[in-house]
């Protein structure tokens, strides 16, 4: 079900749909109900110029098995090192958070520990080769507010700043913070002398789990921000066998999606593409989402409707606002 990252096996959450109220700002009451219920952000899987690098994925797959995870801070992954376990005999892995109200901060103890602690969970091998390793750390979360960070991950002469997008480096069990005019996320100072030893990685897409929905199926959302906002609505069943009457159809159920944002605003959304796949247990539709925008960063909730069945899931504006997704590169080249 729906894209796998490699070397970890995905266990869905169940989610229920929200209330089909939601206008205007959000009272404390109403911030009290609602929670962001993210699973995990990607990260590309090699350079700009296709070189390799480190594999990095923030939060975590499953949810529901991990239940604990959230009390033990930001997580992130650095997988498929391929520098090897020898790299650790002479090296460290070193990794520092940087959010915008300009503190900096350290692993947590136990993810100073994990840190240089590589393992590897790889089923395949060939003779004379070993797997990549991979390691984890955790961070202390942030103030609860929509704020960006980054995180600076050291490995020998290479250092790679991983982007967090506004509204993750809070703890998710906490109350919706309020909205603000923050605008369009930014560097941070610790990059204003990038060379080119330092590797900025842009987030690609946030995963959320919507769970179990009618007729057996599952709903997840994948959402991506690069320019234009776009998501694409998985639909999953396990009942499929291809050629029987069972298999997906691309114009049934029908499916549609929109953005309730925070001021009461509907923003629609038109469908650019359809196709089934994972041997016909998934059928993916992907939506671009009407250009929108402000300074305002808010809590807002995409909507999407599954026949005559409506599911939502909360979300920070930097996945769907215009801009909101990614830091200027002008900022860095005007020396921020």
């Amino acid at each position: 079900m729906r894209s796998k990252i490699a070397l970890f096996g995905l266990v869905l959450s169940l989610l229920d749909p929200f209330s089909n109220s939601f206008a205007g700002e959000l009272t404390n009451n109403e911030s009290q109900k609602l929670v962001h219920n993210w699973e995990y952000i990607t990260f590309p899987w090699t350079l700009p110029d296709r070189k390799s690098c480190p594999t990095f994925l923030a939060g975590w797959p499953g949810r529901s098995e991990h239940s604990d995870e959230e009390s033990r801070g930001f997580r992130l992954d650095v997988m498929n090192i391929v520098q090897g376990f020898g790299f650790f005999k002479t090296n460290a892995i070193a990794a520092r958070l940087y959010r915008a109200n300009g503190e900096i901060v350290e692993p947590t103890e136990e993810g100073k520990k994990l840190l240089n602690a590589p393992i590897s969970v790889s089923t395949f091998s060939y003779p004379g080769m070993e797997p990549n390793p991979q390691v984890l750390t955790y961070f202390p979360w942030g103030t609860n507010m929509l704020e960006e960070s980054w995180i600076e991950v050291s490995m020998g002469t290479e250092r790679y700043w991983v982007e967090i997008p506004y509204g993750f480096d809070r703890n998710p069990a906490d109350p919706l913070p309020p909205s603000f005019p923050g605008g369009r996320p930014k560097f941070v100072p610790a990059m204003k002398s990038l060379t080119d030893h330092d590797h900025v990685m842009r987030w690609q897409t946030v995963h959320y789990d919507l769970g179990a929905i009618q007729n057996g199926w599952r709903l997840s959302l994948i959402q991506s921000n690069s320019v234009d906002a776009e998501s694409e609505v998985v639909l999953y069943r396990e009942d499929v066998k291809i050629g029987t009457s069972t298999s997906w159809k691309t114009n049934s159920p029908t499916t549609a999606l929109n953005v309730l944002d925070a001021n009461g605003t509907i923003v629609g959304s038109h469908c650019i593409d359809v196709h089934i796949q994972d041997g016909g247990m998934e059928r993916c539709n992907i939506y671009k989402i009407n250009q929108n925008g402000d300074d305002q960063r808010c809590w807002g909730q995409i909507e999407i409707n599954v026949d005559d069945k409506t599911y939502r899931i909360v979300v920070p504006s930097s996945l769907y606002k215009y801009a909101h997704g990614h830091a200027d590169r002008l900022q860095i080249e005007n020396k921020l």
